[in-house]
């Protein structure tokens, strides 16, 4: 375990100072800046050393100077006070060299460059990439630093991300030296491919519709080798950029924006670094299931600053968020053993507002108290979530698993129920639910693990596509779990949404007896081979057309087109259930169809490992240490946008919770002590071998020690 997962009071520093600002730089003081730093209990910052302007802040001889040696007077102010530091360095972005030299620019079919927002994008095959080495391999020579994080490295094929996670490779690119290195690389010419010029590079939107990806049986050919030419030109500037900095600093860690994320198409990054935004607290929990899932250190970049502004404002703001809001988004990171790395952004002219400081004091200070019962943590779950994407050989599909899995993490989040996300099928049998959501790409190497599980007694959960394709992203003429699923694909017929109307008494009684209307759902049919129907797919009587609807609404469920939906089959000695449709929950239109993920589970894990009376909107985690279990409770309602809380006076304060573990499971015979951390005693009894323990009044964060 490597020292950043051993700290947890970290600090990201925008310093830009772009060349138009006023008295740039004039308000530098390193000395004060350190200080200001270490009283707020920081122990560890990542610092801009060149910005998306093209400005290095350490002497340089390649792009715009600046009259401070920001990262050297940094630096030694910082290690007099046992801080660390970790270098930033824009690599992709920078308006000064991609000004000077637009052929450096990635561009579309028409020559168009990539832009997001006020910057430009650099192409991994164009000269620029030796000009980014250069100035990384004299950051390196001059400075012993802790880390390096490199921003603005887009491996990730640009498909529809709901939500924003990883930066999208602008693919293909058509500016001269992607031509010509095709050609040489190829034989072939540069495929023509037409991208709509609003996406080309935007990270906030794909080159295609989820309904064509899913829909289509093999990726294309040529849009999937050219992406595959570029990210080859990316693997080589990453890997010669580690060189540098290894030969350089060979204790340093090393990672970059987005590193290990689920669509990160490489594994060479120390830590899992991906970026979590308010008032997204459901994702960001996900993040942090996600990176304790690696194995590696990790972070959720956290912008202290509030959201907004006209180009998305999500790290730029010099307002800060309430401190309980940032206590909370701490605390997301800390329950599942990783960081917060909180940003700053400090003024143009060097300086920094002494109240950000007073909000870091408010997050780190407490922090500093509960450390010991933060490090190294266990998780103890009784369900597993299969998020096994492939983002370099089923590139097209790392997305649709992606969602696939968070929408089932938002139905499992509300009802407290204890599950890790698993990146492999090693160890199914220590849970006694798997859910496979929408998990299209599987091997046949982890579909025979998926079928000795079922045969063996396990319980599976599956969903929409998933084994329909193979590990490099083919399309199978089945599902590659038919025989466990108990029925076969027969064909898509290409809707965008459905109606699900339960049939099982039991499920009925439990959630609803109206058809359900799934959104942005798109159905499979599907033909028995064994299984039972418990709920019917219902199909629209028209497609969603302006001239087909009943007053604002879409045309009705039509009784008469009716497929089987949700299926139970008995395989071996266990059991799975199907749903023949994306389980998908983030809108408030799929609300019953969480509510019937959630009677689904129940059902299967009738005895939970954690219970709590805390209602949706409190994440409860439960965590194995040395020794002891930790369960830690995040309420995520002090972030609410329309109703944050700024103080102890809040009316957000939950009082009177319980939270109740189940002793057997835990293998304790006897509780020797109960309490909040540090050193608070909190009472507790014993009932059918539950242990039931009053929580502490639940502001931001609490924490509940069982020994």
């Amino acid at each position: 375990m490597n020292w950043f997962a051993q700290t947890f009071r970290k600090v990201h520093i925008i310093y830009a100072s772009p060349p138009w600002a006023k008295k740039r730089g004039a308000a530098f003081n390193a000395e004060e800046y350190a200080e200001s730093l270490a009283a707020a209990g920081v122990d560890c910052v990542e610092l801009y050393t060149k910005d998306h302007h093209g400005i290095c802040y350490y002497p340089c001889s390649l792009g715009l100077s600046y009259h401070h040696d920001v990262v050297g007077e940094l630096l030694t102010a910082l290690r007099k006070r046992d801080i660390r530091l970790i270098a930033y360095f824009s690599v992709c972005f920078d308006n000064y060299a991609l000004g000077v030299h637009p052929e450096w620019r990635s561009v579309n079919i028409w020559g168009d460059p990539c832009k997001v927002g006020p910057f430009y994008m650099a192409c991994w095959s164009s000269p620029y990439m030796d000009y980014a080495l250069q100035q990384i391999r004299e950051l390196a020579e001059s400075y012993t630093v802790d880390g390096y994080w490199l921003d603005i490295m887009p491996f990730v094929r640009n498909v529809p991300q709901t939500l924003w996670m990883s930066n999208s490779l602008p693919a293909p690119c058509y500016c001269l030296s992607c031509q010509k290195g095709y050609e040489q690389e190829t034989g072939q010419r540069l495929p023509l491919i037409v991208t709509p010029d609003s996406q080309v590079g935007n990270p906030l939107h794909g080159d295609m519709s989820t309904q064509q990806i899913v829909g289509q049986s093999h990726p294309d050919g040529h849009a999937e080798q050219a992406y595959q030419f570029l990210l080859r030109q990316g693997e080589v500037f990453l890997t010669q950029a580690i060189e540098i900095l290894r030969a350089h600093n060979p204790e340093a860690l090393i990672t970059y924006n987005g590193a290990n994320s689920p669509g990160d198409p490489f594994d060479y990054a120390d830590l899992v670094s991906i970026e979590g935004h308010a008032p997204l607290y459901t994702r960001q929990s996900f993040i942090a299931r996600w990176g304790r899932a690696t194995g590696k250190p990790f972070e959720i970049l956290v912008s202290a600053g509030l959201p907004g502004g006209p180009l998305g404002g999500l790290w730029c703001r010099y307002d800060h968020k309430p401190a309980a809001l940032l206590q909370m988004e701490n605390a997301i990171s800390l329950a599942h053993g990783g960081s917060s790395v909180l940003g700053q952004f400090a003024y143009p002219d060097g300086a920094t507002d002494p109240a950000q400081y007073r909000g870091y004091k408010q997050v780190f200070r407490p922090t500093l108290e509960l450390e010991p019962w933060l490090r190294e943590p266990q998780s103890v779950s009784d369900i597993g979530l299969v998020l096994t994407t492939k983002p370099r050989t089923a590139s097209l599909l790392w997305y649709f698993m992606t969602e696939g899995v968070e929408n089932i993490h938002e139905a499992l989040l509300d009802s407290h129920y204890q599950y890790d996300i698993l990146r492999s099928l090693d160890d199914l049998e220590s849970y006694r639910l798997i859910v496979l959501a929408d998990q299209a790409a599987l091997s046949n190497a982890e579909i025979e693990r998926l079928q000795d599980y079922v045969a063996g007694g396990g319980r599976l959960l599956a969903s929409g596509y998933s084994s329909l394709w193979d590990e490099q992203g083919r399309r199978r003429d089945d599902f590659g779990l038919a025989d466990i699923f108990g029925l076969s694909f027969q064909r898509d017929p290409g809707l965008p949404y459905v109606s699900v109307r339960l049939r099982d008494e039991n499920l009925v009684n439990q959630v609803t007896s109206f058809a359900m209307f799934a959104e942005d759902a798109p159905p499979l049919e599907v033909r028995l081979n064994g299984a039972s129907v418990l709920g019917d797919l219902v199909y629209p009587e028209v497609n969603r057309i302006s001239g087909a609807t009943v007053m604002w609404g879409n045309a009705p469920p039509d009784e008469d087109q009716a497929h089987p939906g949700l299926c139970r089959h008995e395989y071996g000695e266990g059991v799975c259930w199907y749903a023949a449709w994306p389980l998908r929950t983030g809108a408030l239109s799929n609300v019953w169809i969480k509510r019937l993920i959630k009677v689904l589970v129940r059902d299967v894990v009738a005895r939970p490992v954690l219970k709590t009376t805390a209602p949706v909107g409190v994440e409860v985690v439960l965590n194995r240490q040395a020794g002891r279990y930790v369960v830690h409770l995040v309420n995520h309602h002090i972030g609410t946008p329309d109703r944050p809380s700024f103080d102890e006076e809040d009316g957000l304060v939950l009082d009177g919770l319980e939270v109740q573990v189940d002793l057997a499971r835990l293998e304790l015979e006897t509780v020797q002590r109960v309490y909040a951390p540090p050193q608070s005693d909190l009472p507790y009894q014993v009932d059918d071998n539950y242990l039931t323990v009053k929580v502490p009044p639940l502001r931001a964060h609490a924490l509940v020690v069982v020994e």
